[in-house]
């Protein structure tokens, strides 16, 4: 399975530096593989993308998170930082 993350958005209507990231989950160690499966599990993931209203927001970033897998391909979720779980945004600050 395969992670990418990246990021836009900003404050106060200014544009931030954008994060960019992929991971490929097979290559790491057993432990970080399980944390990273449970914590982007795709339905899981679709669930949070719901809870977002497809207004823009001035101030908030976004993060956009491909899955991909061999058994059901690419799948992309746009969700808002704010909604995104405090342990998720420390994952990915980790990755």
């Amino acid at each position: 399975m395969i992670i990418e993350i990246s990021s836009s958005g900003g404050f106060g209507g200014l544009a931030a530096a954008g994060l960019n990231k992929r991971i490929d989950v097979d290559q790491q160690a057993p432990s970080v593989r399980q944390e990273i499966c449970e914590m982007f599990e795709p339905q899981d993931l679709r669930q949070l993308a719901a809870l977002t209203p497809n207004a823009r927001r001035a101030d908030g970033m976004v993060y956009r998170i491909t899955v991909t897998d061999r058994q059901d391909g690419a799948h992309v979720y746009t969700i808002p930082e704010d909604q995104l779980p405090a342990e998720m945004l420390d994952l990915i600050d980790a990755m």
